[in-house]
Order: structure tokens, then C-alpha cells, then sequence
């Protein structure tokens, strides 16, 4: 498998901060694909979209806070990622996205929720976004072949 890597103008450095001070950040993503995806394939990329966005903003593996990803096709339809350890992805989907009638999907929306200690909102938006532009470029191709 490969591997996402960042490529980010700054090493994400924390800010000064006390645990009563998070930062969050939440964006929506439509992503339309160039050719239908099976739901389990488009399943492990999410999984790798997360951890390269938790990478650089843990601290000895564990987020200070926490990342979620729901893949939304519906609102019946849906999975669901969490991570607070990077080696631990937890992945929910409901019983629509298990059990629809298609197992190829052609677009979905993401919406994208980090809530982390230490890390302003600037630096999360740089992470997320050099994460997903890893994700669009380098993995996307491999859904195709």
C-alpha cells in the first residue's frame, strides 16, 4: 500500500495553549469521482485521508482532541471515521451504506471536523488541505487501476 505524505509549507509547531483552549476547524468537500468506486476501496482511502490529516498533529500517535470524517450519500447512507490514536481508525457505516443497492459510488460529500489542542486553526486548515491535495492527486489515481 502506499502512503500519503505531506507536503506543507511550515512543521506544524504547537501553539501555546492550555488544554482549555481548542482549535476547530470544519469543512464540507464535494468530491465527484472520475469513475464509479467501490464503497470498501473508497472506504480504505478515507481511512489513509485521516491519519495523514492526524500525522502531523499528534503527539507520540495520540491527538490531543480529535478528527472526524462522515462520508455522506445520503443521509440514510453514510460512514463515519473517527481518530484520537493514528494507528487506530474507527470506521461506522450505517446499515443503507452496507446494505444499498449499488456498492459503487460515483460522488460523495465529506464533511471534515478537527478539534485539536495545541494547533491553531491556521495550521489544522494547512494540514487538511495539504492532506486532501495528497489524497486527490496521488491516491485517487490508484481507484482507477
Amino acid at each position: 500500500m502506499h502512503k500519503l505524505t505531506h507536503k506543507i509549507t511550515r512543521k506544524p509547531t504547537p501553539a501555546d495553549t492550555s488544554l482549555t483552549d481548542a482549535s476547530i476547524f470544519s469543512k464540507t468537500y464535494h468530491i465527484i469521482f472520475e469513475q464509479p468506486v467501490a464503497k470498501a476501496s473508497f472506504e480504505k482511502y478515507v481511512e489513509r485521508l485521516i491519519q495523514a490529516i492526524g500525522r502531523p498533529l499528534a503527539y507520540n500517535g495520540i491527538i490531543l482532541g480529535h478528527i472526524k470524517i462522515l462520508g455522506k450519500l445520503s443521509e440514510e447512507e453514510f460512514v463515519f471515521l473517527s481518530l484520537t490514536k493514528l494507528e487506530q481508525v474507527d470506521i461506522k457505516p450505517s446499515v443503507q451504506w452496507i446494505n444499498g443497492l449499488s456498492n459503487e459510488i460515483n460522488s460523495i460529500i465529506l464533511d471534515v471536523n478537527v478539534l485539536v489542542f495545541g494547533y491553531s486553526k491556521t495550521v489544522i486548515e494547512e494540514v487538511v488541505n495539504a492532506s486532501f491535495a495528497v489524497f486527490h492527486q496521488g491516491s485517487m489515481r490508484e481507484f482507477y487501476q
